[in-house]
């Protein structure tokens, strides 16, 4: 060790050392020049190469020392690092700034991967609910109850199947969620036309009667079309599911409102509502709250995962609602304008 760590410090010497030998042998020949009488250069030549020696020397016990610990740190042993020189303690205060940022990096990673591992193990537990009440629709309920009825309740019971398989694969998207990414103006009518048509089935059979408020034939907003329309169908999945507690038929609204350069989307169920007191937890994942108790098949996701959507595509989204009177959440948009123009 001591042989490379000085191999190194003669290399990062080596310039000096030639420049003050230059220096010294061009003085010694001015002088020598100047004063012809005098041929006396080996005095001169002897005390330059001793200053020399003696500032190599000094140089060299304060570049060992910590050339030394870095050499050891290298080998992955422990050693406190000693900077002498002003360099040294630049370098090193860049080596702490550089450590700071990137155990800052490894924690913000590990809290991402005890979020991941949360969500899978949940989402693991909710997936065996429904293929057990499938199995027991099967076996007990189809010859009792008829071919029909048990088929129905089969097919509720598979789309709670399917809704969580894509909540998974949505958290799993968003981990590249920028590589998956393209803003450009969108119309929000034909993006809600498009998710109530789908869902016309679950409307019907829950008897929800939904309905779009809007005078204009196209709302455009800046917005990914994609990731939008999974934000406002998990809305409008959330919508039918707390509804159907309630007897009777029931209203959806799609209220749609452009002011200036917003566009906003209210979207108002009469469902059961959200006690007050957990209206600043739902965005919470895997938070269930009061509505958790009446709705076993709630997983405190879908929320969740609304919030992530929406805060990364820039919309802002709210909730507001009363207890047996219904929610409505509001999402904020930036208006776009038609693609052609």
């Amino acid at each position: 060790m001591l042989k490379e760590i000085l191999l190194k410090f003669l290399k990062d010497r080596a310039l000096l050392i030639v420049f003050y030998m230059v220096n010294t042998v061009c003085m010694i020949v001015f002088f020598h020049l100047n004063e012809g009488a005098n041929t006396e250069f080996l005095y001169p030549l002897s005390i330059a190469v001793f200053l020399l020696l003696v500032y190599l020397i000094i140089d060299w016990l304060r570049y060992y020392q910590t050339n030394r610990a870095i050499a050891l740190m290298l080998r992955d042993q422990f050693v406190e690092l000693k900077p002498h020189t002003e360099e040294q303690k630049a370098f090193q205060q860049l080596l702490h700034k550089t450590i700071h940022e990137h155990r800052g990096t490894f924690h913000e990673m590990q809290e991402q991967n005890k979020e991941r591992l949360y969500f899978l193990s949940h989402w693991m537990h909710y997936l065996k609910t429904p293929v057990s009440v499938i199995e027991l629709i099967i076996h007990k309920e189809g010859e009792a109850t008829g071919t029909a009825q048990a088929l129905e309740k089969i097919r509720q019971e598979n789309k709670r199947l399917h809704t969580s398989i894509e909540q998974g694969l949505t958290m799993i998207k968003m981990e590249s969620f920028e590589n998956d990414l393209e803003l450009k103006s969108i119309d929000l009518l034909a993006s809600l036309r498009k998710l109530i048509n789908g869902r016309k089935r679950e409307c019907i059979y829950q008897s929800i009667f939904p309905s779009i408020e809007f005078a204009g034939t196209a709302a455009y907003i800046v917005s990914d079309l994609k990731w939008n329309e999974l934000l406002l169908d998990q809305i409008i999945s959330n919508a039918i599911k707390y509804s159907s507690a309630k007897n009777g038929s029931k209203k959806l609204i799609f209220h749609i409102e452009e002011i200036e350069e917003v566009t906003t989307l209210s979207i108002t169920d009469e469902g059961v509502g959200i006690p007050s007191y957990d209206l600043e937890r739902v965005f919470q994942p895997f938070f269930t709250g009061e509505n958790g108790r009446q709705f076993p098949n709630s997983t405190g996701i879908g929320l969740y995962l609304c919030k992530k959507i929406a805060d990364r595509l820039g919309h802002t989204i709210m909730i507001h609602s009363k207890v047996a009177e219904g929610t409505t959440v509001t999402i904020r948009y930036v208006s776009g304008k038609k693609p052609d123009q």
